[in-house]
């Protein structure tokens, strides 16, 4: 599975990467820190997967960072991540119409099957 990672924090995105290809299955193919990057790169490797940070520096507007990349790459499964309390963030993603969420402080399991069931949910 391809994974592409979006966030600002350096550090969030090498945990991501770290746990997500720990396993064999997932490979992160694009790690990007601004929604700029997210939808050039989305357009380049077609990941399986999106963790999309829901805050970005270079992001007035998440609902037209999401539609642009679900024209990049209708086929991905885009997962708003986020240190935000879990009933909000389950709002912005219901709101943004996204394939999931999830919050950025997961034990590498529950990250793992949470990327693994949006990637289902989308095939």
């Amino acid at each position: 599975m391809r994974i592409a990672v979006c966030d600002d924090a350096r550090a969030v995105k090498m945990f991501f990467r770290h746990v997500l290809e720990e396993e064999g299955d997932m490979e992160v193919v694009s790690s990007t820190s601004t929604g700029r990057a997210a939808v050039d790169e989305m357009g380049r490797h077609r990941p399986h997967a999106l963790l999309l940070d829901l805050l970005l520096p270079d992001v007035p507007d998440p609902g037209t960072l999401v539609r642009e990349l679900r024209e990049r790459s209708p086929d991905t499964a885009i997962l708003l991540i986020s240190n935000m309390p879990a009933s909000n963030l389950e709002q912005e993603a219901e709101r943004l119409g996204v394939d999931g969420w999830m919050l950025k402080a997961q034990k590498p399991e529950q990250l793992r099957e949470a990327v693994r069931q949006a990637i289902a949910a989308t095939a």
